[in-house]
């Protein structure tokens, strides 16, 4: 597989392809095993962080926040469209990852886009954690994606808790005791807020236990943990 087929197996599963395009690439993954392999590979990766989005077309500035988290030469639009094939594998890998997690992190409430900033300044990168469940839950796990400049948590599902518990989400350093980050709405996308002295480091773990109405009485999981995955940065 050359870089741009590894690419375009990317923007086929992610959904960045004209009608015509997606075409032409879902023949590939027809007649091409190694084709097949790669889109599967992605969707693998990729289908749980959109499990639970909503379609929307993205604002313009997207781009240019793409381009600023990558801190690489601003490359004008093409169609409408941003030109992965353009840039390294790995910066268009970025890029795609990085566009979900824009995503995800833009409550569904907002309607009017934040004007562009005309000069911006390079963002923190965001963290983001695939966690895994602990038993054998059909049900895709949840993704946590994490902005470090303002603490903004959000989880692309949530998790079913019996009558009278509470998911609880903790943030354990690495040889360290788990540190919880509050209780998780129960709803379809948990949204939290984290202080920044609690924000989760790059190779620590964030989990999910189950907890008395109320949380933990003790500061430390009393429940059982049914998901668990380590931060990485985008």
């Amino acid at each position: 597989m050359t870089p741009d087929d590894r690419i375009l197996a990317a923007e086929l599963v992610v959904g960045l392809l004209t009608a015509e395009e997606a075409a032409r690439a879902e023949q590939r993954r027809t007649d091409e095993p190694a084709f097949a392999a790669e889109v599967e590979w992605w969707e693998t990766r990729l289908a749980p962080l959109l499990d639970r989005y909503r379609e929307v077309t993205p604002p313009p500035y997207i781009a240019a926040r793409i381009e600023a988290l990558l801190d690489v030469p601003h490359v004008a639009p093409r169609a409408a469209r941003l030109p992965w094939r353009s840039l390294s594998l790995g910066a268009a890998v970025g890029a795609l990852a990085a566009l979900i997690a824009a995503w995800l992190l833009t409550p569904a409430t907002v309607t009017t886009p934040v004007p562009p900033v005309s000069a911006p300044t390079a963002p923190a990168r965001l963290l983001i954690a695939q966690l895994a469940w602990t038993d054998k839950a059909t049900a895709p796990a949840p993704v946590a994606v994490v902005d470090p400049a303002s603490g903004a948590l959000r989880l692309t599902r949530g998790v079913d808790t019996p009558a009278g518990r509470v998911g609880e989400l903790w943030r354990i350093p690495v040889g360290g005791k788990p540190v919880s980050l509050g209780l998780l709405p129960r709803d379809a996308a948990p949204a939290i807020r984290v202080a920044q002295a609690n924000l989760p480091a790059t190779g620590s773990t964030l989990a999910i236990s189950i907890e008395r109405r109320g949380g933990s009485p003790t500061g430390q999981p009393t429940g059982p943990v049914v998901a668990a995955g380590v931060v990485e940065r985008l």
